[in-house]
C-alpha cells in the first residue's frame, strides 16, 4: 500500500507540473518575427511586425518600438482583427491559435529634425529593416549595419538588435509634369485683339458675368501654392487639385473615394501634412471631417 501511495503522489505531482507549465509554454511560443520600419518624408514612421507563432498559443507578448503609437492594428493570417491589450510599449495579443500575426502602427516619436538634418533614434530588441524616403542621403551612423541596399534611389538598412542613431537629409523631388505644363491654376489668357472685339459686341451684363466667372476660377491659385511649397509630393498636388475641382472643399470620405488606391492611414497623414503647411484647414461637420482649401 505504501508503494501505491508513493506512486499516486508522483502522478499527481507530474499532472500539477504540466498544468502549471502548459499555459506559460502556450503564451510565448513565437517561432520567428520580422520588423520593417518605413520612414516618410514628414518624419512619421510606419512599423510592420510580422509574427509566426505556434497555433497552440493563447497569447503573444510583443514589444513595440515606441511608447506613443497611432493607428494600431493587429490582424491574423486571414486579415481579421485580433484582440489585444497595450501597456506603454508592451503589447499582449490574444492570438487563440492564430499561426501568423501582423502588427501595424504609426509613430512620430523616434525621428526628430534639426535644421535640414533628420535623425532616427531606434532602440530595438529585434532585427529591423529600415526604409528611408526616396532621394535620402545618410550623413551619420553610430554603428555598422548588417546590410545596406541603395537600389531605386531608396536606402534600405538591415539593423541588428540594439540602439541605433541614423542621421539623413532629404532632397527635393521635382515633378517633371510641372515643367511640361506650367499653367495649371485655371488662368485664362485672352489675346488683346479678342478683348477689343468682345468689348464692342458684348453687353455690360455679359462682361460682368465673364468677370465673375474668371474671378471664381482664379480664387484658388494652386500654382502659387506649389511654388511656395516645393516639398509637396505628387499625391499632395493631386488632392489639392481635386479640392479646387470641388470648389475648394470636400469631405474626407469623398477624398478617399476619389483616391481608392491610397491607404486610409497614408491619406490621413497627407491631410495632416497639408494642414500643418497651412494649405488646408479641417472642420468637423457632424460626424465627418471636411477638408477646406485656404485661399
Amino acid at each position: 500500500m505504501r508503494f501505491y501511495g508513493e506512486r499516486w503522489v508522483v502522478i499527481i505531482f507530474a499532472i500539477s507540473l504540466l498544468i502549471i507549465t502548459f499555459p506559460v509554454m502556450a503564451q510565448n511560443s513565437v517561432t520567428s518575427q520580422s520588423v520593417e520600419v518605413e520612414i516618410y518624408r514628414d518624419g512619421v514612421v510606419h512599423v510592420t511586425q510580422e509574427i509566426v507563432s505556434d497555433e497552440v498559443s493563447t497569447q503573444i507578448e510583443v514589444q513595440l518600438l515606441s511608447v506613443n503609437v497611432e493607428n494600431l492594428g493587429v490582424f491574423d493570417q486571414n486579415n481579421l482583427a485580433v484582440d489585444y491589450s497595450l501597456d506603454e510599449q508592451d503589447l499582449v495579443i490574444y492570438s487563440f491559435g492564430a499561426s501568423k500575426i501582423q502588427v501595424e502602427y504609426d509613430t512620430n516619436t523616434i525621428t526628430n529634425k534639426e535644421k535640414e538634418v533628420w535623425t532616427l533614434l531606434l532602440n530595438t530588441p529585434y532585427n529591423v529593416t529600415v526604409y528611408f524616403p526616396i532621394n535620402s542621403t545618410i550623413v551619420y551612423l553610430n554603428g555598422v549595419p548588417k546590410a545596406i541596399d541603395t537600389s531605386n534611389d531608396e536606402i534600405k538598412l538591415q539593423l541588428n538588435p540594439g540602439q541605433w542613431e541614423v542621421s539623413y537629409i532629404l532632397q527635393f523631388i521635382i515633378d517633371d509634369q510641372d515643367n511640361q505644363n506650367p499653367i495649371q491654376d485655371g488662368t485664362v489668357v485672352f489675346p488683346l485683339e479678342l478683348i477689343i472685339l468682345l468689348a464692342g459686341v458684348i453687353s455690360i451684363t455679359g462682361i460682368a458675368v465673364i468677370l465673375f466667372i474668371l474671378k471664381k476660377k482664379n480664387r484658388f491659385n494652386i500654382k502659387k501654392t506649389f511654388n511656395e511649397n516645393p516639398q509637396l509630393m505628387k499625391e499632395d498636388k493631386e488632392v489639392i487639385e481635386f479640392l479646387v475641382e470641388n470648389q475648394g472643399k470636400a469631405f474626407e470620405a469623398e477624398i478617399r473615394k476619389r483616391f481608392p488606391d491610397v491607404p486610409r492611414t497614408s491619406l490621413w497623414r497627407l491631410v495632416k501634412r497639408l494642414e500643418k503647411l497651412e494649405i488646408v484647414e479641417v472642420k468637423k461637420i457632424g460626424l465627418e471631417n471636411q477638408v477646406i482649401l485656404k485661399k
